[in-house]
């Protein structure tokens, strides 16, 4: 995967993957200074619940151990401290690597924004 930008949790900007599921956006946004979110945005900006699959959960996220991180509230949770990989059908498409901010890293052909704010 390549670098596509960085998140930070000490800032309050969202970072968004375009086009990752059925012409839905990934976001990724600090909640507060420890904790982070990663949801999915239709293109008007709403959030959608995660989608399902006859076998279960479409998106996955693990953290660096491999360990599944359960989803909350349609959307994955990830603190500093842990490196994290979410994954749709089986196939990484965003990656947070462990910093003080998370760098996202994703397929060359996913396309990234970002909203200042």
């Amino acid at each position: 995967m390549e670098l596509k930008g960085c998140t930070s949790l000490t800032n309050n900007n969202i970072n968004i993957l375009k086009n990752v599921h059925n012409a839905m956006d990934l976001r990724v946004e600090r909640i507060n200074q420890n904790v982070g979110r990663v949801y999915l945005v239709d293109q008007g900006g709403n959030k959608q619940p995660l989608p399902m699959g006859p076998n279960g959960p479409v998106m996955t996220m693990t953290d660096s151990c491999g360990v599944v991180v359960a989803p909350y509230n349609n959307e994955f949770l990830y603190v500093y401290g842990d490196s994290f990989t979410v994954s749709v059908n089986g196939q990484p498409v965003l990656q947070l690597d462990m910093l003080r901010q998370h760098s996202i890293r994703a397929p060359t052909h996913i396309v990234h924004d970002k909203i200042e704010v």
